[in-house]
């Protein structure tokens, strides 16, 4: 496994490479209100997060390349460094939670899914964005970041539904869509509450 950190070496280019897609499917999907609490997993530059802007100020990526921060905070995006299978929250606080385009990069997928799962509030909803491996052009995506010795390892959407049964509590659906697959897992608020 390589030790080098690919992200903080293109972290100043990366937005003009990547930052210029359609954020339009996840941003609906996560259907975030003006008093919702958002954070972005392995959210790096801030470029998806900067499309909620509009709607909320609480906002916070978390990422564990520092460059990628920097230019996070640039965009007056609050952003904190930590890894993914260990983020420094208590439980239940975000009210919405995104994961774009990353959980093919960290190393223990199961526990960065056990973290996210861990910050969701009751009512909550958290939402990953992946490329969706039974697609063509993604295979070679996925081959082109193994000759670059990447630590990727890209999961089918069936695979990352089965790792987000995590308790009754949990409602977990998917979309698929040229290419891209999302995970969108609610916390249902438990009745006792409700009642």
């Amino acid at each position: 496994m390589s030790k080098f950190d690919h992200f903080n070496l293109i972290s100043p280019i990366y937005d003009l490479v990547f930052g210029r897609g359609d954020a339009k499917k996840i941003v609906g999907l996560t259907d975030l209100r003006k008093d919702h609490v958002l954070l972005d997993v392995g959210g790096g530059t801030g470029r998806v997060t900067v499309r909620f802007k509009m709607i909320c100020n609480n906002l916070l990526v978390v990422d564990s390349a520092m460059n990628m921060l920097r230019k996070a905070r640039e965009k007056r995006i609050r952003a904190i460094c930590a890894q993914s299978e260990r983020l420094p929250f208590r439980d239940r606080k975000f009210d919405r939670i995104i994961m774009v385009d990353t959980l093919h990069h960290v190393r223990d997928q199961q526990q960065t899914l056990n973290e996210m799962w861990r910050l969701l509030a009751p009512g909550g909803k958290l939402i990953i964005e992946e490329p969706d491996i039974h697609h063509f052009a993604v295979k070679l995506i996925a081959l082109g970041e193994k000759l670059l010795l990447m630590r990727s390892h890209f999961l089918t959407h069936q695979k990352i539904l089965e790792m987000c049964q995590f308790s009754k509590e949990a409602t977990v659906d998917f979309l698929r869509e040229n290419g891209i697959a999302w995970i969108i897992i609610t916390r249902q608020i438990p009745r006792k509450i409700m009642e």
